[in-house]
């Protein structure tokens, strides 16, 4: 079994959809701050269920963030009841850590675009100006977009020591970090 959890609308390959709203391309509805998981089948010809030690893989790209810091620990606690021995979370995350850096720098700017066509465009005028994030994203950071009202709020917030020593007192036994170029997301794989 492979999950995207917190997926919207998006469609991973091979990857079963959960999310709190039922939504065109979501599979199974689950509030993850609920637990244990209490799956909602949206489609009748799914009939698994998470219980321990039943998950291969996770994604969890640009959801935990929407977690209240209250909830962090049971969710990934929960996360690692559920996957099998070995099994693996791909987690990606804003980073807080290289965006206060950038503040204390003064590295944010509207030279830099907020949705960049490419990470080599951010790149080359990081190299000309030392500007390294628009406004609008550094404060999504922090905020979220808030585009879908409360749920698209941030209610947490990471670096790479805080995402570690969290996801370590979850059981995780292997945390890799991938490097960001831009310095705007932390991207880590977690195996139980």
């Amino acid at each position: 079994m492979r999950l995207n959890i917190g997926s919207h609308n998006v469609r991973v390959k091979d990857f079963l959809n959960v999310d709190i709203f039922k939504l065109p391309e979501v599979d199974i509805v689950c509030d993850i701050t609920q637990t244990p998981w209490n799956f909602h089948y949206v489609k009748e010809d799914i009939h698994e269920f998470p219980y321990k030690d039943t998950v291969d893989e996770m994604l969890m790209v640009e959801v935990l963030e929407h977690i209240s810091f209250h909830d962090t620990m049971k969710v990934l606690k929960e996360i690692h009841r559920v996957l099998v021995p070995g099994g693996k979370i791909h987690i990606q995350v804003p980073d807080c850590g290289s965006m206060m850096e950038m503040y204390v720098k003064e590295q944010i700017s509207a030279a830099v675009p907020h949705k960049p066509k490419s990470e080599q465009e951010v790149l080359d005028i990081y190299a000309k100006t030392g500007m390294r994030v628009n406004p609008m994203r550094w404060l999504m950071a922090f905020c979220g977009a808030q585009k879908y009202g409360v749920p698209d709020i941030h209610k947490n917030i990471f670096t790479k020591e805080i995402l570690q020593v969290q996801l370590e007192d979850a059981g995780f036994s292997r945390i890799d970090f991938k490097d960001d170029p831009l310095g705007w997301k932390i991207k880590c794989n977690a195996t139980k």
